[in-house]
């Protein structure tokens, strides 16, 4: 179960960074497409410039009025894609872009109302071309700021995505060398730890017992009809069992106490410091407490402890002569099906 979560986190931590990067991709689009309606602006502000001249030349009324309402028109347009449009609020606002339209509006309806005389309709057509390209140019330095905007944010984005990337990386690396080295010494179904961490301490405690002289015992418990019991049970609810099996049988023994899980079936504890007599003391007390727990089981399991000492004379190894006294010893049953 905890190997099946470590995967999950590191799957997480790796699909995150790949959502990063379309993501930084969608803002970077999402902001130079705000950016198409501006070309069209300064495209309308050009043919403005160029009608109002037709305009002013323009003798035949039905023609000039044609004129004149594709020039409201471009007018309408201007005020609703480039002023009122949201991404432009804080630019049109610095530029004070509002009062350069209402000025250019002004010169243009003095301009309508100024072509029944020709003279002032010249007049009124330069001062309305002045304003229409005054406007155009305070337009076109609000556009080229606001492209430096986008693309400062642009490169600032990018730069905040590679540092997450980095740093999504580094975690990933960093939790997967946790995970290694702690399944290096770890049983991962259970957290005990496992034979490869039992063979080394059991070797260093037995040097460390025969130079001081001291005494060392090792226990062994093993479920019988293992594989029979687990397909019984179920994989799913077999591990839980375990999980809760193994923690009641930990918190049996002491700090000092090294508890592996050296196979599926096999569990040990190396006790340095334990005689023989404590040992078994030990293990009627583990007798005492894996039967008293509740594992919400109706199967009943069946299964058998061992103890032995370690003596520097002895012809068999500390696992085997306990696993010898496991087979002599009795039947213990736990679970609900007793």
């Amino acid at each position: 179960m905890k190997r099946d979560w470590s995967v999950f986190r590191i799957t997480i931590l790796l699909y995150a960074i790949v959502v990063l990067l379309p993501f930084n991709y969608y803002f970077a689009k999402q902001s130079f497409d705000s950016m198409h309606n501006d070309g069209v602006t300064m495209n309308r502000l050009v043919y403005i410039n160029g009608a109002i001249q037709r305009i002013i030349g323009v003798e035949n009324r039905t023609e000039r009025e044609a004129l004149i309402d594709k020039v409201d028109v471009s007018f309408t347009t201007i005020d609703y894609d480039f002023l009122q449009a949201s991404n432009n609020a804080k630019f049109v606002v610095l530029f004070r872009a509002n009062e350069g339209y209402k000025e250019m509006i002004k010169s243009w309806i003095e301009l309508k109302m100024a072509f029944e005389e020709q003279d002032m309709a010249n007049a009124n057509g330069d001062k309305c071309w002045n304003e229409v390209n005054s406007f155009s140019n305070m337009a076109e330095e609000m556009l080229a700021y606001k492209s430096e905007t986008m693309l400062d944010r642009l490169y600032l984005s990018l730069l905040f995505t590679m540092l997450i990337v980095i740093a999504l990386v580094f975690l990933t690396r960093v939790y997967i060398r946790i995970q290694l080295e702690k399944h290096a010494i770890h049983d991962h179904v259970t957290g005990l730890y496992n034979k490869k961490y039992y063979n080394e301490v059991l070797q260093k405690t037995k040097l460390l017992a025969a130079r001081q002289q001291k005494p060392l015992s090792l226990l062994v418990l093993s479920f019988d009809k293992y594989e029979e019991l687990s397909k019984s049970i179920g994989n799913k609810e077999f591990e839980l069992f375990l999980q809760e099996f193994s923690k009641q049988f930990r918190d049996s023994f002491r700090q000092s106490d090294t508890i592996c899980r050296i196979e599926e079936n096999r569990f040990v504890v190396i006790s340095p410091d334990e005689d023989h007599a404590n040992a078994e003391k030990l293990a009627l007390r583990l007798e005492k407490r894996l039967k008293s727990y509740d594992y919400e089981l109706k199967t009943k399991i069946d299964l058998r402890i061992g103890v032995a000492s370690y003596r520097s004379d002895s012809g068999m190894t500390l696992l085997e002569e306990a696993q010898e006294a496991m087979k002599r010893s009795s039947v213990i049953s736990i679970g609900e099906g007793l």
